[in-house]
């Protein structure tokens, strides 16, 4: 006797909605990992979350300006800087009146270069610098090793900061606070040592190679800035002539009450023509519209016309910036892959439908006197019960 096994008419019916939800869940799981993804690469990037360290109680900003290398900005162009951006804001009507203005903005500026570093007989050539002002350690939070870093009220501008693998080079030790190296004949002492971002992307950026961290000052007295056109300064009483300008990165923290009114006053403070800077919204730059728009300039993105000299910070933030795109894309097919299986289904629901807009509307119509007759009835009933 043959024995024949009927697969359930019931499962055989739903079968094909059962593959096409179980895609769609698998689709929005997807679409949440590539979320989820994206939200660690923003917590990895301190460099870009600094009005949210600053400030819980105000609306703030994080604006980056770039200059071109042919601009010669030097610290008298940072303190006009400063004096028009508290103008600015007073301006602005940005402070309460309890509030000093001072309180509420703060900013770095840096120069890249490179300086000669000496300890007795070992000598580092060509090190890659960043010559910084104000407050670069408060935008830049590195991973201290020991030590601590040096600020901008510092009354000596004679501290560094270098990384783990520089302190191994010079001293073979890390433990080093306090040791002096000569820079140009000057001795400078080790303020902190810092632990150097690893990965693919910071190494792509300019982090394969050590840096040193010392005041700007220092840098222009006693190293070669690169980054910008310079000028000879006013000699020092040691007779080192000082290099004036170069300075290409300015960052500032500061109320944003409207959505990019605090880029728009910090454009407008330095006093460039859009040709020798780029403006940069840093708190803004990883949110759905911009990285939409990262997507739009794919092919263009890297046709840049300025000549602008990234330091290695923001070259991190832009890779990363294409990698988020990136998975924004990937996000975008799945909730649009989902929304088009559902809505090819509810299409052919209602093409394949056993019902009609009449047969439902009479059957509403059927079950509304139904329940006023119930409920008519019930009122007889209880009026009987009260006789």
């Amino acid at each position: 006797m043959k024995i024949s096994f009927e697969p359930n008419k019931e499962l055989k019916k739903y079968k094909k909605q059962f593959i096409m939800a179980g895609i769609c869940v698998v689709l929005l799981i997807i679409a949440l990992i590539l979320r989820l993804i994206s939200l660690s690469i923003v917590s990895k990037l301190p460099d870009e979350l600094m009005a949210d360290r600053w400030s819980n109680e105000r609306r703030m900003a994080q604006v980056s300006l770039y200059v071109t290398e042919d601009r010669a900005v030097d610290e008298n162009e940072m303190k006009r800087f400063e004096y028009m951006l508290k103008k600015k804001l007073t301006d602005e009507g940005v402070s309460d009146d309890d509030d000093d203005i001072s309180n509420l903005y703060t900013m770095c500026y840096s120069a890249q270069g490179t300086v000669n570093l000496s300890f007795e007989k070992r000598t580092a050539e060509n090190v890659a610098a960043i010559g910084v002002g104000g407050e670069f350690f408060l935008f830049h939070p590195f991973t201290l090793v020991s030590g601590s870093y040096f600020f901008a009220d510092d009354i000596m501008k004679d501290h560094i900061v270098i990384d783990e693998d520089m302190a191994w080079q010079l001293f073979g030790s890390s433990d080093i606070i306090g040791q002096s190296v000569t820079i140009g004949g000057v001795p400078h002492y080790i303020s902190g040592v810092i632990k150097r971002d690893d990965g693919r992307m910071q190494k792509a950026a300019g982090l394969d190679k050590s840096y040193v961290y010392l005041s700007y000052d220092s840098l222009s007295k006693y190293g070669t800035i690169l980054s910008g056109k310079t000028s000879d300064g006013p000699g020092s009483e040691d007779g080192t002539v000082q290099e004036a300008g170069g300075i290409n990165c300015i960052q500032v923290v500061c109320p944003n009450p409207v959505d990019g009114s605090a880029a728009l006053i910090c454009r407008e403070c330095l006093g460039l023509e859009d040709n020798s800077v780029s403006v940069i919204d840093n708190t803004d730059r990883f949110s759905f519209r911009a990285l939409l728009k990262v997507l739009r300039q794919t092919g263009t993105r890297s046709m840049w016309g300025k000549a602008i000299y990234y330091p290695y910070w923001e070259n991190i933030a832009r890779g990363f910036e294409d990698s988020m795109a990136a998975l924004l894309l990937g996000r975008m097919i799945c909730i649009i892959a989902v929304v088009l299986i559902v809505a090819v289904n509810i299409v052919n629901a209602y093409r394949n439908k056993k019902w009609t807009v009449r047969g439902v509307a009479r059957y509403i119509a059927d079950k509304k006197y139904d329940f006023e007759a119930e409920k008519h009835k019930k009122k007889l009933d209880e009026g009987e019960e009260t006789l």
